[in-house]
């Protein structure tokens, strides 16, 4: 993960503009790693973080577990808007916008 960090900044890995609420999912082998707010009225309808790598990032869904996003962690309320500058991390399969406009950057999975 720690590699993949300094991808981020200079966007080696690629990247997507998001500005319609249909479900995007990264190119094959990639995953979005950050996610840049465009729009102060930005809403998420699902920000799901990739399954395969066993680890647990605040988003529309969460577990939560000791073993999962920590005990009483909450996912994401869909009507929750984010100003514009927000960045969010993680390692997310499923991006969809509820309202405004983000971009995507990727990682290799």
């Amino acid at each position: 993960m720690a590699q993949n960090l300094n991808q981020i900044d200079i966007g080696q890995s690629g990247g997507a503009y998001l500005s319609d609420t249909a479900v995007f999912t990264p190119p094959t082998g990639k995953v979005v790693t950050a996610v840049y707010v465009l729009d102060s009225a930005t809403k998420f309808s699902k920000l799901e973080g990739a399954t395969a790598d066993a680890l647990h990032y605040p988003g529309t869904t969460v577990t939560s577990t000791a073993a999962g996003n920590g005990t009483n962690a909450d996912k994401i309320p869909t009507g929750t808007t984010f100003p514009e500058g927000t960045w969010i991390y993680g390692r997310y399969e499923t991006v969809q916008l509820g309202d405004g406009s983000v971009f995507l950057y990727f990682s290799e999975e």
